[in-house]
């Protein structure tokens, strides 16, 4: 996810949700399509301030991109 700003580092690797980018609406959009690939989750955690908070980014992550995922599968 990113803001879009541009800026010196316009690939940010934010949170996903955490910018503007549409990464659950995509990721919500694979299991209806079938899609039988990979999904990456590629997080900068180097801002995160202690070992406790770059866990927490990574498990909100991971926790971000099963929901979306969850969504249109029929079990």
């Amino acid at each position: 996810d990113g803001t879009g700003s541009g800026g010196p580092v316009p690939d940010e690797h934010l949170v996903p949700g955490r910018g503007g980018q549409p990464c659950g609406e995509l990721l919500s959009l694979l299991p209806p399509a079938g899609y039988p690939g990979a999904v990456v989750i590629e997080v900068k955690t180097n801002r995160a301030p202690t070992r406790e908070d770059r866990e927490a980014d990574l498990a909100e992550s991971l926790a971000f991109a099963r929901q979306h995922l969850a969504v249109g599968v029929v079990s």
